[in-house]
């Protein structure tokens, strides 16, 4: 009857889920209708320039990566260990410091862009010209995004995952309604697709003050002290995985564009943007996916609960498996319309997009493992591991595949995405199996399992008294089986069910649609049981008895007195509580 089921987790990732790929379908489709509407009102040459603005596009989104996602990383980790005043400082230094370094980076290059644009553009004058245009507004999107975005990310951990996605969704939506008008009616030309983006990312980041002024988040931005440059060392080390991607993704860009040209020429660069647009759509399903298991996996991991990990992960899979076998099997049939979508009408476009897509919709499953392991090992502390994943399939793999296979046969080229994506995904297999001999760990996940000799047990039960009535006899029986004192044990087993009565109580109103899962975790020193449930926000650290509560309040004042120490936190919007008892 008692045991750990993972609805609560399952329940709260799929919370989650929808809102995320709506911020994932906002972001992915603002930049395919955005080559979309470029190509076909502006034309192919147009839809080249936004696909050699690429390792520009990279460079924002290294910083982004780096400061964004290192600190929503690093943050998780701290509130599921408890460390509140330490997710603060990652919150602070996450938005100020990387504000500056956005801002740096955008005046920096207004400076450059002249050369640079004719460099990327092969020197090839009216090419550069239309690139630079383009430019010019697009990287002042940096700052904007940091702020709208950033705090997107901290909102979503702050269990408000759908005000998150309103910040993401309208900052996109803006950016198509003005990219699609600037263009259209005010004969802008490319300029007004660079200056539209920046735009969608200044309304967001209006739209998130509110967040600020609320009293009920979170996080709050603290004056930075001693451990300042400590903790923003540790989120660029998180970070710099997901910011590896970009610097991939910079140096893969330049090199296979110009292999590109060389074996494909101008007609395989559209054909590239379309590739690209492509992976955008599938990252609606993986981005997702990813950004939902973020914050979940980083708080479980802070808990050190490998069961609830797992119960994310399987469902994570289920939703990427099913998403990219329709996606394929889309492209496999019928590539042409996705060409078409873009601006390619002529036959000759059109006869070089139908194998380019078939060959590359194979890389989408092998993409899509790539992402949510590496996502997973940064998170899970095995960032060297999750870095190694980034360097072989952006750099190691991909370069030589391509030029081997353009050289043997032109259009082959685009088979080098999924040769690259299943040379990674082997040499990862083979480095978890080395990892599983020397830690002892289990399964693709890498999780250890135990921690020294810590003795865990868990159970879930739904928020009534009927569930409730026996646990505290199965807990005690655990504790004398597990070598505590029996009064330890009955102290264990009283406050685990006089808790869990008060939370069904408070926090679901005695209904049976609320899940509790209980925690034991024995260690040599103390005993700590963490209640964690889906209800309302129930505080019992600082609750004020109700004189017509009864026997309830009087259970939570007795759970005062036998405990060592309580302590409480919401959590990814769970009430999450801890109960701790010295062994001696």
């Amino acid at each position: 009857m008692y045991e750990r089921t993972g609805k609560l987790i399952r329940e709260k990732f799929k919370e989650y889920l929808l809102p995320t790929i709506m911020t994932s379908m906002a972001v992915s489709l603002a930049s395919v209708v955005d080559g979309a509407i470029v190509g076909n009102l502006l034309g192919d040459v147009a839809l080249a320039a936004i696909g050699l603005a690429g390792p520009i596009i990279f460079c924002i989104n290294l910083i982004y990566m780096l400061f964004g996602v290192g600190g929503l990383t690093c943050a998780s980790i701290a509130k599921g260990k408890r460390e509140m005043d330490q997710a603060d400082l990652i919150f602070t230094l996450t938005m100020s410091v990387g504000m500056a370094a956005m801002l740096l980076f955008s005046l920096v290059m207004q400076f450059i862009i002249p050369p640079l644009s004719l460099s990327l553009a092969g020197n090839d004058t009216a090419l550069a010209s239309m690139l630079e245009s383009y430019l010019r507004p697009l990287v002042f999107t940096g700052p904007a995004l940091m702020f709208s975005s950033g705090m997107a990310l901290f909102i979503r951990t702050d269990g408000q995952p759908k005000s998150s996605a309103v910040v993401v969704i309208i900052a996109n939506v803006v950016n198509l309604i003005f990219d699609y008008a600037l263009i259209r009616f005010f004969n802008t030309g490319i300029w007004g697709a660079g200056f539209s983006t920046t735009l969608g990312y200044i309304i967001g980041a209006v739209i998130v003050i509110p967040y600020l002024r609320s009293a009920s988040r979170t996080f709050h931005f603290v004056r930075p002290g001693r451990k300042s440059l400590h903790t923003l060392v540790g989120i660029l080390s998180t970070g710099l995985p997901k910011g590896l991607i970009q610097i991939a993704n910079i140096l893969r860009s330049l090199a296979l564009n110009s292999i590109i040209i060389s074996f494909l020429g101008s007609i395989g660069m559209s054909v590239m943007t379309v590739c690209i647009n492509v992976q955008m759509i599938s990252n609606i399903f993986v981005g997702g996916v990813s950004d939902a298991l973020l914050p979940i996996v980083g708080t479980l991991f802070g808990e050190r609960d490998s069961h609830g990990i797992r119960q994310a992960m399987k469902t994570a899979l289920a939703v990427l498996t099913a998403s990219c076998t329709a996606l394929i099997a889309f492209l496999l049939l019928a590539p042409q319309l996705m060409g078409m979508a873009f601006g390619i009408h002529s036959e000759e476009g059109l006869s070089a997009v139908r194998p380019a897509l078939r060959l590359f919709a194979l890389y989408l499953p092998f993409d899509a493992a790539i992402q949510l392991l590496q996502n997973f090992y940064t998170t899970t502390g095995r960032k060297q591991l999750a870095s190694a994943m980034v360097i072989m399939n952006g750099l190691i793999f991909v370069l030589p595949f391509a030029f081997l296979l353009a050289h043997a046969a032109p259009h082959l080229f685009w088979l080098s995405y999924a040769c690259s994506g299943a040379a990674t995904l082997l040499v990862t297999a083979a480095i978890g199996m080395r990892i599983k001999k020397k830690e002892k760990v289990c399964s693709v996940l890498l999780l250890r399992e135990s921690h020294g000799d810590d003795l865990r047990y868990d159970v879930t039960i739904k928020s009534t008294a009927q569930q409730v009535a026996g646990l505290s006899e199965h807990i005690i029986s655990w504790c004398i089986e597990h070598g505590v004192e029996n009064r330890i044990a009955n102290k264990v087993g009283v406050a685990i069910e006089e808790m869990a009565v008060s939370t069904a109580h408070y926090a679901h109103h005695d209904s049976d649609k609320g899940v509790i899962d209980a925690t034991l975790c024995l260690t040599g020193k103390t005993l700590e049981i963490r209640l964690r449930d889906n209800g309302e926000i129930f505080n019992p650290v600082e609750y004020v008895a109700d004189e017509n509560d009864g026997c309830i309040t009087d259970g939570i004042a007795l759970i005062r007195q036998l405990a060592d120490n309580i302590d409480y936190a919401r959590q990814l919007g769970f009430n999450t509580t801890v109960i701790s008892f010295s062994m001696h």
